[in-house]
């Protein structure tokens, strides 16, 4: 019994001695923490995204989805010649032939079809290129462009010459017509008036299916299209499109004609525009070779004074030195000196009061 006191009295003394006792661990009163908080739902969308430079629209929105079919276009520039025809310009067929080396599949079919349909909505030669603008499946139209190498300005003059010089060529352009020889004269100086490789029409698009290295896309298949009817129907497009403007191609060559023409003495440096009449657009010589002979419409409203002209003989100066050289007189003289005595005495009739050739007719 005393061994048991004493042992628990170690026991207790010992644990004194030794670390203090360990304190039971206190219970705290704190709350728990609350929950977390359910996310609300807003009727309200959230505020959009700031554009990205260059962007005309958010680039959140979903982008506008291609329809089946190419969608309508009302009053588009259409082909003219119905499938299965053959065009009756020879420059019509080039243009085509050219069209289908450069495109073949699907981009020609689609193109050829939307030619024919009339998706083009815009078609013209501005400023020696073609502009043109094609309704695809998108909602907002493509734009083509199409341009040929313009001459430069010493071929347009060594051109110009040799168009001039040959009678045959200079007479049917002036007359409104270009030759189916034409490109005759064009290869002695290296050139080509047509188109014979697609290489040689530079063509872009806006379309995504247009690169580079594939640059006949059904678009501009359409537009070549059409641009090979316009140049049957209006062959002068071709010059627009080389650099070479309708009136000064035509204005060129009559100048040139003029002083090609003219024999010695002072020569005439401009040629003379009428306007109304050197406006006009000739009519070609086998629509009118019927009414060739016949007084034209209008004539007795054409006011004719009867005035010296500023340069005297331009017709005799013309038609150059007689072939006549053996004659008493010279032929060239002979005939001024006639128009000489006819002009002053037709200035002079006109001059006359009425009374006065009234009085001659009676006595």
């Amino acid at each position: 019994m005393s061994e048991q006191t004493d042992n628990t009295q170690e026991q207790t003394a010992g644990e004194g001695s030794g670390s203090a006792p360990k304190k039971k661990p206190q219970i705290r009163n704190t709350p728990p923490p609350p929950p977390p908080a359910t996310p609300k739902i807003r009727n309200t969308p959230p505020p959009p995204p700031p554009k990205r430079q260059g962007e005309s629209r958010p680039y959140y929105r979903s982008l506008p989805k291609a329809s089946v079919n190419p969608r309508r276009v009302r009053g588009g520039v259409k082909l003219k010649t119905k499938e299965g025809e053959t065009p009756e310009s020879w420059i019509t067929q080039r243009i085509n032939r050219v069209i289908e080396d450069a495109a073949t599949g699907e981009p020609a079919r689609e193109g050829l079809e939307y030619a024919r349909q009339g998706q083009t909505k815009r078609f013209e030669v501005e400023g020696g290129e073609v502009k043109a603008v094609v309704q695809g499946r998108m909602p907002k139209a493509y734009l083509v462009d199409m341009a040929l190498q313009p001459f430069s300005s010493k071929a347009r003059d060594e051109l110009i010459k040799v168009m001039s010089d040959q009678a045959l060529y200079a007479a049917k352009l002036l007359a409104g017509e270009v030759p189916s020889n034409i490109e005759d004269l064009f290869a002695p100086l290296g050139l080509k008036l047509y188109p014979t490789e697609p290489s040689e029409i530079r063509v872009s698009c806006t379309c995504a299916d247009w690169s580079s290295e594939e640059p006949w896309c059904k678009h501009a298949v359409c537009s070549g299209m059409l641009l090979g009817e316009l140049l049957g129907s209006d062959p002068f497009t071709i010059f627009d499109l080389r650099g070479i403007g309708r009136e000064e191609l035509l204005d060129r060559l009559r100048d040139q004609r003029a002083l090609a023409g003219q024999g010695p003495g002072s020569s005439v440096v401009y040629q003379a525009h009428v306007p109304g009449a050197s406006d006009t657009k000739p009519v070609p010589l086998e629509e009118a070779i019927d009414e060739y002979w016949e007084v034209g419409r209008g004539l007795e409203t054409l006011e004719t004074p009867i005035t010296r002209p500023d340069a005297s003989h331009v017709l005799l100066r013309r038609l150059g030195p007689s072939p006549f050289t053996e004659g008493r007189f010279p032929l060239m003289g002979l005939l001024a000196t006639c128009y000489e005595l006819i002009s002053e005495q037709a200035a002079e009739s006109r001059e006359l009061p009425e009374s006065d050739s009234d009085d001659e007719d009676d006595g």
